[in-house]
Order: structure tokens, then sequence, then C-alpha cells
């Protein structure tokens, strides 16, 4: 079926030709929206639930301007596990597999097997709760280069067998953990820990204190549940989180805390950080200070988010920055979490 699709495909304007400035760009290196038409075999991939997925054949093209495309022959299977297996999503996220070469003097320069995050659903909602994750990342971007680089695309969905009508939804691309270890001079380590103490403790502290900005529960650093480990290359240790989609500045329907956390909402915040005094985090709350303007800035220009998710997300943030600069306030969730984490010691090699 591939040569029967490209064969349908204008052929004036491919753009192939190398040096191409259109393709010069590393793709996480600008925020530009990517244009995308993504042809797969729909009722192969959204179907399957295997614990290990297959790939199947597709073909993706990259809309550059009204006369120019970038074809690419790739593979594209259905990943992830509670929004793929637990019957929450109609369309799961996908993992693309270039072949490299294809890629020369292209966006998709350098890139192999490449994350993207989907709409999940039809709805407006779920649209907007997979742009909301997506400023999520673009967030912690702004406050530490130890994360995930995104890169927002608007995908056209084509089932090549046509028993499926096109779907227009937008999602987002995400880094290589191998590209952002390089990135930051580490490798992406499965060495076993048993406390986040093992972790550098300035970048663990930004990592948790993001995670109580956003609302966000859902990870332990020792299972490496929704986070990846880092060795730089002085063997210190760094967390880098994903997964934001149990967050309480998103709010997705199906999201709910972890039964051992003694709060019932994800839009409850708890503090999953370490149990020092508010002094030892005196450098941390300097920097969340230090980006507010950026991060806040960075919500109002989403001009692609909906109005309401907006105010929600932004009334989210100040409401965090709140708690940060009142002392007596922060005080009260740093003792819930020492008081926390010395009731449950017993538990914490089980905690999922």
């Amino acid at each position: 079926w591939m040569f029967t699709l490209f064969a349908c495909i204008p052929t004036i304007g491919l753009g192939f030709s190398p040096g191409n400035t259109s393709f010069s760009n590393h793709l996480f290196g600008e925020s530009d929206p990517l244009e995308l038409i993504l042809y797969l075999d729909m009722q192969e991939v959204l179907n399957d639930k295997s614990d290990e997925p297959l790939y199947s054949p597709a073909f993706l093209i990259r809309k550059i301007d009204h006369e120019s495309i970038r074809a690419f022959n790739i593979k594209v299977k259905a990943r992830g596990k509670t929004r793929r297996t637990a019957n929450i999503c109609e369309f799961p996220p996908l993992k693309i597999n270039f072949e490299k070469k294809s890629t020369e003097h292209t966006v998709f320069e350098g890139q192999d097997k490449v994350k993207l995050v989907t709409h999940c659903n039809e709805s407006d909602d779920y649209q907007n709760y997979a742009l909301l994750e997506y400023l999520a990342y673009r967030t912690y971007n702004t406050l530490t280069d130890y994360s995930y680089r995104v890169r927002l695309v608007n995908v056209t969905y084509k089932d090549i067998r046509q028993n499926h009508p096109d779907i227009v939804k937008s999602g987002f691309l995400i880094e290589d953990d191998a590209q952002l270890a390089d990135r930051i001079g580490g490798e992406v380590t499965d060495k076993k820990i048993w406390s986040p103490d093992s972790c550098n403790q300035k970048a663990f502290d930004v990592f948790s204190l993001f995670q109580f900005m956003i609302g966000n529960t859902d990870w332990w650093v020792h299972t490496r549940h929704n986070v990846d480990l880092i060795s730089l290359d002085d063997k210190e240790l760094i967390p880098v989180p994903f997964d934001f989609d149990g967050a309480g500045i998103i709010s997705t329907p199906y999201a709910m805390p972890s039964t051992k956390l003694p709060i019932s909402r994800v839009k409850d915040r708890f503090f999953k950080g370490a149990c020092r005094t508010i002094g030892n985090y005196e450098e941390t709350l300097m920097l969340f200070n230090q980006k507010r303007s950026a991060i806040e800035t960075l919500l109002e220009n989403a001009k692609f988010l909906g109005k309401k998710y907006k105010k929600s997300a932004i009334k989210y943030v100040e409401d965090f920055y709140a708690i940060i600069n009142n002392e007596e306030e922060f005080k009260k969730y740093l003792g819930e979490t020492c008081d926390y984490l010395h009731t449950s010691t017993r538990h914490l090699t089980n905690m999922k």
C-alpha cells in the first residue's frame, strides 16, 4: 500500500534538496508548531493492547509551506500504559520510528524513535489536556536544562485503509532520553536507588518543587515511576520528570492520587520533596520566583489553549506562588511531608 499511497501525493516542491534552510533547525530548537500528516493503519495501531505493541508501516508528511512538503517512510506503534490499556484513550500516545538516513537535512535529522503525545479522545476537553501537558514540559524547561524538550505539532491522521475519517488534532513530540542525556553531559542509568537522597539535592529540590507547582504526585524516584535518572560525568544522579497528565493543573477525569497519599483529589497539593527546613529551600524558592514572570508569560501567550483552561492554569500557578511566598503556609506543607514520611517509611519500598 505504501507505493500506492506515495503515488497519490503531489510531487511538486517536495523539498528534498540537501542544505534546505527549512530543515536546518534541530527538532526541539524551535517552538513554532510543525504541520504534519500521518498515514497509518488505525485499526492495527489503535487496537493493540498487548504488553509489547508492534510497529506497523506508516507514512509521515511535513507540510513546510503552501507548495513544499517532506515525506518520510516510518514505522509507528501505540505506547504508554494507563492511557493505552485502561480504556482511557480512544487514540493512544504513539512512538514514531524514523529511518535515520531519510531524515538528513530535515527538521528530524538525527532522530530515531520519537514519542508523540496525542489528543487521547476527540473532545475539546482532551485536546486542551494535551496542550496543558505540553505547557507543563515547557514550564520545566524554563526552570532547568535537566528537562525533556518538546515540540508542538498539528497532525492530520489519515487511515490508510480508509475505514476511519480523518482526525485533525494537536499534540507534541518529546525529546529522546539518550539525546537529553547527551545534551546535559551524562547517560541514562538503571542504577538501583532506595530514595531520592541518592540524587543531586539541588536538582531534586527543583524537580520536587516543580511537581508541587503543577500539583503532580504521580511519581516515585526509587521505582522510576514517571522519572528518568541521568548519571552525569561526575556520577551525580539527576531526576528528570515526564508524564504530567495526572497533575492537578490539568485535572484529567481519570487522574487520581495514590491511596498512599493523604489527599483525595489531584487538585489538592501535597509536597513530596525532602523533609528539610524552609531555610534549606531558600535557593530553590529564589529560582522559582526569578522565573515566575517567564512562566506566567508562557501561559498567557498560549493562544492555542482554550480560555477557561488558560485561566484555570494561571490561577493554579498563582496559588502556588502564594504558598511558597508565605513562610507559615509553606512550612505547613513541609510539616505534612515530614509527618507523612516519618509515619510511612515502612511502606516506601512498595510505593508505586
